[in-house]
């Protein structure tokens, strides 16, 4: 298959995405029209903090880390965007420039539209503008559950949130018991995203292990007491 076929078949099924349902079928076509597909190695960067806001991206494949650093060197936020989702939401409508960096975490494909052309549409499609306030409302939520996590004075506690934040957001069910990460996660990330030690992370996913709340092999995760997780949110 060329890859002009495998183009035109990954827009075809775009068309049903939630993230574009809702346009019209003009709308949508003009979409299709300037959308451009891409691909990035591991470790390349699609945007730093600061740079103009003039791309809207649609992952098809992979996982991306979105980040920014304070003053003296330290994350102030970090996030992931996975397969099938739309990025970034912050700034649309409103903001000129890209207000924190991505990059590619793992190998992955996607597609770009120009932010203008995005926006311009969503503007003139009531059903298209709630889609995505509801969409902003749960990024929100989202975020509010990670700064209430990260105000918990126990380390333990805070790591485990982490995790259990990661464990929804990117995690897949391998069986109704069982979720698994398929991407690869370090200690370094969820000693950023807990505010903890390198050393205390890695001390407490040692004795997670041993309990068989979770396996951990080659960065990558699987959740086996999801009961036991989802506890630490209640």
């Amino acid at each position: 298959m060329t890859t002009i076929q495998k183009k035109v078949i990954n827009l075809y099924e775009l068309r049903y995405k939630p993230v574009f349902s809702e346009f019209t079928d003009s709308e949508f076509n003009l979409l299709r029209k300037n959308m451009y597909l891409r691909k990035y190695k591991k470790g390349q960067i699609l945007f730093d903090e600061g740079d103009i806001r003039e791309k809207i991206f649609y992952l098809v494949d992979g996982l991306v880390r979105l980040e920014k650093y304070d003053e003296s060197a330290f994350y102030t936020y970090t996030d992931y965007v996975k397969k099938e989702t739309l990025f970034p939401y912050g700034g649309m409508f409103s903001d000129k420039v890209y207000h924190y960096s991505a990059y590619a975490l793992t190998d992955i494909e996607l597609y770009y539209i120009p932010t203008t052309l995005f926006e311009s549409l969503i503007e003139k499609n009531p059903k298209q503008m709630i889609f995505f306030y509801h969409k902003l409302s749960k990024i929100l939520k989202s975020h509010e559950e990670r700064l209430q996590y990260l105000v918990v004075s126990n380390a333990t506690n805070r790591i485990i949130k982490a995790l259990n934040y990661l464990m929804k957001e990117l995690g897949d069910y391998s069986n109704p018991t069982m979720v698994n990460i398929p991407y690869p996660i370090t200690i370094n990330e969820i000693a950023n995203m807990s505010g903890c030690s390198r050393e205390t992370v890695g001390n407490t996913i040692k004795k997670l292990k041993e309990r068989e709340k979770l396996e951990y092999e080659h960065k990558l995760f699987v959740f086996k007491d999801l009961i036991y997780f989802n506890s630490y949110t209640e």
